[in-house]
């Protein structure tokens, strides 16, 4: 599944490492940051160093989170799990 996010100014010059090419991709005509699959912490913390431009690691790690699997369960079912002492 590829997840995006916008970004409203994205650091010039700035390019992905080879290896991730083909998961991470900016779209300058949509403004949109995109990831294929989960995103690695490793992954975040490697595309997170390329640059200090906050405009560009805000919605990196909006898209890190998009990109997380959530197999935790739903809040609500969470506290009635927590409440019945099964969680």
């Amino acid at each position: 599944m590829e997840h995006s996010v916008p970004v409203a100014r994205f650091p010039a010059g700035l390019s992905f490492p080879a290896d991730l090419a083909g998961k991470i991709h900016y779209d300058p005509a949509t403004r949109l940051l995109s990831f294929l699959g989960c995103m690695s912490k490793a992954d975040f913390d490697r595309l997170s160093r390329l640059s200090d431009d906050w405009s560009y690691r805000r919605p990196l790690e909006d898209l890190f989170r998009l990109s997380m699997p959530d197999d935790r369960p739903a809040p609500v079912l969470s506290r009635l799990l927590t409440a019945f002492g099964v969680w």
